[in-house]
């Protein structure tokens, strides 16, 4: 194994031990089981969480600022491919060279959309002022990331270059917003599961709803 990937699996047993250290710290408070009958599905809701609560028609700041939700959309997909471009760089693999192209297109598309959400946190002033520095840093890493991602992805010499700097966000996401890559799982799970159960999610049913 070489050096890049030894920091690369360090990194990433480290980050893991932050997200489980906080995922079962005693600092926040066991939420109570329910106590109120049910008055819909839990398992509704959980499912509503995951699909049509993410479109842009169920968040009002989505569908007000469309293009900023595309180029969340384009932003993820590059990450998503960059990590998954990073963890095979741990496998005794050949990455066949189509699928280094697409890889190296689809996180440059990432790195496109970054910026421009980048851009647009530092210009907007209003944006700019409900900021705080974890939002920018945050930014910049994966940004990072993902242009040593494109790199490795054309040139194979430079993966231990794209697994340090993917090291580094992984040690960086435990302790900012970068988090939310764990939580944002665990907490719409917990989210969809109470609104479901308590008959909110996905339609109100009942009289008073002119859609039950």
């Amino acid at each position: 194994m070489t050096l890049g990937s030894l920091v690369l699996v360090a990194a990433l047993l480290v980050a893991l031990a932050g997200f489980l250290a906080q995922r079962f710290s005693r600092r926040f408070p066991r939420v109570p089981a329910p106590i109120a009958p049910a008055r819909g599905s839990a398992a509704a809701g959980v499912l509503y969480a995951f699909t049509k609560a993410f479109f842009p028609t169920a968040k009002e700041s989505a569908s007000l600022h469309l293009a900023s939700y595309l180029a969340g959309i384009g932003y993820h997909l590059g990450i998503f491919t960059a990590l998954a471009g990073l963890l095979a760089s741990l496998l005794p693999v050949r990455v066949p060279t189509a699928a280094n192209a697409a890889g190296a297109v689809l996180t440059a598309i990432g790195l496109v959309c970054g910026l421009g959400l980048l851009a647009k946190r530092t210009l907007d002033a209003r944006l700019r002022g409900i900021s705080v520095p974890d939002d920018f840093v945050a930014n910049l890493l994966v940004d990072a990331a993902l242009a040593t991602g494109i790199a490795a992805y054309l040139d194979h010499a430079l993966v231990p270059l794209f697994q340090v700097t993917g090291a580094v966000l992984l040690l960086y996401a435990p302790l900012g917003k970068l988090r939310h890559m764990l939580f944002l799982v665990t907490s719409r799970r917990w989210s969809g599961a109470y609104f479901g159960r308590r008959g909110v999610r996905p339609t109100p049913q009942g009289p008073g709803n002119p859609r039950g």
